[in-house]
């Protein structure tokens, strides 16, 4: 089947001045689809979104799908380092909770098990998801030395946390999950926070 070619142009605003683009005419792109396009063929590496307003009111991301006139909205953007900073932020407070999940955790093992395995399993795609985040982040990122290092090691513990869970070396997994793994994501977590601090001095923020 023959892929037709027809594109068509348009404008949309970038932090107030209109930037042109073109898009196919084969495909239906809503308009939070577009802004992504947009981000990533556009803006990426250096620049991502921030919000979209309308009329100079900020747009909530729910209603930003109701917009059918593109012309009519204003993309505000950051410099993508910020939006990197905030996500390890946010998996800064992930780990907190986990950390409070994780004693819950172990000390319930034995009494509900298949309870406790959910959570297990919940809690370690979690910290998964911290590592996707700074793996992810870190192309954007100032170098920041000892990164690599530490994702081996945290994933290490995982490893070893998912080799006593189905192997059902019960006795050993709750030690293991008190002891080594807890320590684990609490240096994850410092390290982090450090992280952090860095990308901070990096880009010149004083608070």
């Amino acid at each position: 089947m023959k892929v037709s070619q027809d594109r068509r142009k348009m404008k949309i605003k970038v932090d107030g001045k209109y930037l042109e683009l073109e898009v196919s005419d084969d495909v239906f792109y809503t308009t939070s689809a577009l802004l992504r396009l947009i981000e990533y063929k556009y803006l990426f590496p250096h620049r991502s979104i921030k919000y979209v307003e309308k009329n100079g009111e900020v747009l909530h991301p729910v209603k930003v799908d109701e917009v059918k006139d593109l012309e009519t909205i204003n993309i505000v953007t950051e410099p993508s380092v910020n939006m990197v900073k905030k996500q390890i932020e946010l998996a800064l407070i992930t780990l907190d909770a986990m950390i409070v999940s994780l004693s819950q955790i172990a000390n319930e093992w034995i009494e509900k098990e298949d309870m406790t395995k959910l959570l297990l399993n919940n809690l370690l795609d979690s910290l998964e998801w911290t590592i996707k985040v700074v793996e992810n982040g870190s192309k954007i990122l100032p170098i920041y030395e000892g990164l690599d290092e530490a994702i081996a090691k945290l994933e290490d513990k995982i490893f070893k946390v998912d080799e006593l869970m189905m192997a059902e070396r019960e006795r050993e997994l709750v030690e293991f999950l008190t002891q080594e793994f807890s320590k684990a994501i609490r240096e994850w977590k410092e390290f982090l926070k450090s992280m952090v601090q860095f990308v901070k001095s990096a880009s010149g923020e004083t608070h």
